[in-house]
């Protein structure tokens, strides 16, 4: 199969990453011209620019190549030869290897050659797209490129970017952190809300009438974190109340309906702003001062230091904030800093003003000032990077971190979702409730914004069906002739155990509907004479759910597995047909998943199809009727997978803005208050596991957690996707 070689440009060129480019460029590379690469040693300057990404090639040391996704590419090459010839290693020709377009290479070619002596060769992307197709080899290599790093996610629409996800400490470490048993007592949500609480609160003071409600107080979380924190969400308003019980932290006024700090929060909090300025001015003065002096080694001037002090370690946070935050911390991980550190630092200054003759020098300059200040710094420097380093970790934890959105935004891409009406039914209950308590609505619509494929087939549709005709008999025969009894009285109301019913009440007690039928047209036809076909239409316009049959797919279920799986159901369902239904829906699941070679498939993702219910204690079942080992991995994923994971969870350019926000600012630093030190150790930990296997190993391992942590039942650390009148009822039974 023939690479389309328009693609083939565009996806090569979104390389940013050297390493990424390096293990590319080797097996294409290698594929092309017929020989292997050996890597040209590290010397005595650590590695220090030159020195990354070259190779020799195995039957010629003399030919040296350089593989560069730098912008700067004259530079990169001046660069390249001197740091060869300073290190007394004899070359007689320099292969230039990039994923960008060079222009006027012909000239650049004579020009090196008249100034240098040095024989250079071009491979521009123009080579390596004439190259392409040219053997079964090169096909390969760009086909192993896609499948490990090109990862497509949706923006909206569909959107790609390059990451090395499975050869990153990051995904192992979060995944690993999910199943610690001791993660849950950290209570990170508490700690994070508070601190935002108070963060949003300073300045207010009820003496000059400045106070903030609760919306404020959300609407300005979300305008410095720049994005909506949407599960932090109920955990404020929790955080609100426990702020203002002894030891009161903040303050209620009952008439301005509106919060504040008490005075000692004010003094404490002015103080320590106070000390962070010093602090933060102390750290820019004192690195601005051992950057130039680098500046001043290599001859070379640049006008806003600052602006590119803050670029550098912006894209250090970015790029390996999870190592480098662990180097900080805990004097780990500097093998891995070593390595990455310049690439991350090119990054940087191409990304900057710095003009382009100067990029080389001012790269090579930095790199030796950041180790310098890394190593060797101040006090005062390493309190700040100390400080940046607990809130690193804080968003980590959180989710909040770019590589981990990536991650969940490209396995919600993978996702083929059928939809159980245990999820359907109480979405469409919630229509009439505020948007914020639409909890199974929001977790379709995020679904849907995410990605996610998700069907209904025959079988649902019909029961789906039956439910919403069983629902209207029961309304007109059970409660039409009570409606005022139940408007009247609550706590009743909350008890109606038809989640439609109950919502249609609570809907006419706000005044929002007049009677049953017209709740029921919000949907359909309150006759549902054609109640089917409206849902199909209904379900795909609104979430996403498209509808398909058992012959579409071509799903053929086994017979006796559906008999035997149906009887041993049979004695947890009301009636056999449920149990029949259910029976066959698990076993298209399992059907699908072998059909399209998902056991086989070696990528980090797991599994693709499944079954989005909430009655997932169903596998029980199948592990009794099959054993273990016919079907090992649950056909149900989890809603507060989907709701905690991907629906609610900020994409990846949210958190990039988050990053660019808070790393490194005044709010990075304050944010790191409440960090405990437990996590820094849990996470060193998970680091030395990760460094500690082989890269098979770490793959089989990041499929298994995937797996795990969309199917697990026993994880606690998410919150449950509860119907809004659920929880309303447990607060009255609560005497709330």
């Amino acid at each position: 199969m023939q690479v389309d070689k328009e693609a083939f440009e565009y996806a090569i060129t979104k390389i940013d990453d050297g390493n990424i480019f390096e293990i590319f460029g080797n097996d294409f590379l290698s594929a092309v011209l017929g020989y292997s690469f050996i890597p040209v040693g590290r010397t005595k300057d650590k590695g220090v620019d030159g020195f990354q990404h070259i190779f020799s090639r195995n039957d010629s040391q003399k030919h040296i190549f350089q593989l560069s996704t730098e912008l700067d590419h004259v530079g990169k090459i001046y660069n390249t030869i001197k740091k060869l010839q300073e290190n007394e290693i004899e070359f007689d020709r320099l292969v230039y290897v990039s994923n960008r377009k060079i222009n006027n290479a012909e000239s650049l070619i004579d020009e090196v050659f008249d100034k240098t002596k040095i024989p250079l060769t071009i491979y521009d992307i123009r080579w390596f797209s004439v190259h392409c197709n040219q053997s079964e080899q090169t096909i390969k290599a760009y086909q192993i490129f896609v499948d490990t790093y090109l990862h497509e996610y949706s923006k909206p629409g569909k959107y790609q970017t390059v990451a090395d996800l499975d050869s990153d400490s990051r995904l192992f470490v979060f995944l690993g952190q999910q199943f610690d048993s001791n993660r849950d007592d950290l209570k990170l949500d508490d700690l994070l809300a508070d601190t935002l609480i108070l963060y949003a609160l300073e300045g207010t003071d009820p003496d000059k009438h400045n106070l903030k409600s609760e919306a404020q107080i959300k609407e300005s979380i979300k305008k410095y974190l720049k994005f909506d924190p949407q599960l932090l969400d109920s955990k404020i308003s929790e955080r609100l109340v426990a702020l203002t019980t002894k030891p009161r932290k903040i303050k209620f006024h009952t008439k301005e309906q509106g919060f504040c700090l008490p005075y000692e929060t004010r003094i404490e909090i002015g103080d320590r702003n106070l000390k962070d300025e010093v602090l933060f001015n102390a750290f820019y003065s004192q690195t601005q001062e051992t950057i130039k002096k680098y500046f001043s080694d290599v001859e070379v001037k640049v006008k806003d230091v600052e602006t590119l002090i803050t670029k550098v370690f912006n894209k250090i946070f970015l790029r390996q904030g999870l190592e480098f935050s662990n180097f900080v911390l805990k004097g780990d991980s500097h093998s891995v800093i070593e390595q990455n550190l310049n690439d991350v630092i090119s990054l940087a200054v191409d990304e900057s003003n710095v003009i382009v003759q100067n990029k080389e020098k001012v790269k090579t300059a930095l790199h030796l000032a950041i180790r310098d200040i890394v190593y060797n710094g101040t006090p005062e420097q390493r309190r700040f990077l100390k400080s940046l380093s607990n809130t690193y970790l804080m968003m980590f934890l959180l989710q909040w971190e770019p590589k981990l959105s990536t991650y969940f935004q490209t396995l919600a891409s993978h996702l083929k979702v059928f939809v159980d009406n245990s999820i359907i039914i109480p979405a469409i209950s919630e229509y009439y409730l505020d948007e914020g308590n639409r909890r199974h609505w929001n977790l379709l619509m995020g679904a849907k914004k995410a990605g996610i494929s998700m069907f209904i087939n025959e079988t649902l549709l019909s029961e789906l069906v039956s439910h919403l005709r069983l629902v209207r008999n029961k309304y007109y025969n059970m409660f039409y002739h009570m409606e005022d009894f139940y408007l009247n009285d609550e706590f009743e109301l909350l008890f109606i155990d038809e989640i439609l019913i109950r919502a249609y009440f609570y809907a006419k007690k706000k005044g929002q509907i007049k009677d049953f039928d017209k709740f029921i047209d919000t949907f359909v036809d309150s006759q549902l004479k054609t109640a089917k076909d409206e849902l199909i239409v209904y379900l795909k316009e609104i979430f996403g759910i498209t509808f398909i049959s058992n012959e579409m797919w071509d799903i053929k279920v086994n017979e006796d597995e559906k008999a035997k799986l149906t009887e041993v159901l049979s004695y947890k369902k009301d009636h056999d047909i449920k149990a029949e239904n259910d029976a066959e829906m698990i076993l298209a699941i399992y059907y699908l998943r072998n059909r399209n070679g998902e056991s086989s498939d070696s990528g980090i993702f797991g599994y693709k199809t499944w079954w989005l219910s909430k009655d997932t204690s169903t596998y029980k079942a199948v592990v009794k009727c099959f054993g273990p080992d016919k079907y090992p991995v649950s056909c149900y994923i989890r809603p507060d997978f989907i709701y905690n994971y991907i629906a609610l969870k900020p994409t990846t350019e949210e958190v990039n803005n988050a990053y660019n926000e808070i790393f490194p600012t005044m709010l990075g630093v304050n944010l790191s208050y409440h960090m405990p030190r437990e996590v820094s150790q849990a996470v060193q930990e998970k680091i030395k596991e990760y460094h500690s296997k082989p890269a098979v190993r770490v793959k089989q391992t990041l499929k298994t957690l995937s797996d795990r942590l969309k199917s697990d039942p026993t994880l606690k650390n998410r919150n449950s996707v509860e119907h809004f009148l659920d929880t309303e009822l447990s607060k009255l039974q609560d005497g709330e």
